[in-house]
């Protein structure tokens, strides 16, 4: 009841920060970072942790925020256009605009993470984040998997859309910190991801 307690106390901290939107970016950085230094140390206040990291996460997440809103506009508004284009010809850039989706999903699962796990210029963190998910794909894959079950559930069960409001989003988020950590041990150590600069010590990788 202690842990549920201090993840719902978490959860609706993020959830306030959420509010103006175009935080986005620094809380879920900061929301990435707490939980994966939870995993380091369980017994750490994770509301304080919380607000100390969004504050220092702030002007990269801001940045990083903003452009990757401006990414997914693209992508939606090249969609739109493509369903409005009556058009044989208009299968051709189809598969460029689902390429170009599929990226965009994977940099969003990547991106806030590699910010908040590695010290890194944000041209670096983005060049991580879009390469990074195909070199660890079973990662990757697990961490859309863990989000489209949760979108599902509150989808098809109102009382879990209650759960995710009260707690739900940082229980997720924990479950996917556990598949991140994990890739950035495993795949972490070569190619262009070798030899960062962590953010939080210890992290054994």
């Amino acid at each position: 009841m202690g842990t549920l307690a201090r993840f719902t106390a978490l959860n609706l901290v993020f959830l306030a920060t959420l509010l103006p939107v175009v935080t986005i970016g620094p809380a879920q950085a900061a929301l990435y970072s707490t939980l994966f230094r939870y995993d380091e140390h369980d017994d750490v206040d994770l509301v304080r942790e919380y607000l100390r990291r969004f504050k220092r996460e702030f002007a990269q997440g801001l940045i990083n925020g903003l452009l990757l809103l401006m990414l997914v506009a693209a992508v939606i508004f090249g969609l739109a256009f493509w369903a409005a284009w009556d058009s044989d010809v208009a299968y051709r850039p189809l598969i460029l605009l689902v390429a170009g989706a599929v990226t965009t999903l994977f940099i969003t699962e990547y991106l806030f993470p590699l910010q908040a796990r590695f010290s890194n210029p944000i041209g670096r963190t983005w060049k991580l984040a879009a390469m990074f998910p195909w070199r660890a794909f079973a990662c990757s894959f697990a961490l859309v998997m863990i989000d489209t079950t949760a979108l599902a559930l509150a989808y098809f069960v109102p009382f879990i859309r209650v759960l995710m409001l009260i707690f739900g989003m940082s229980w997720v988020a924990y479950a996917k910190s556990l598949i991140l950590l994990w890739g950035f041990r495993k795949y972490g150590g070569h190619g262009e991801v070798e030899r960062p600069t962590f953010v939080n010590a210890n992290s054994g990788l």
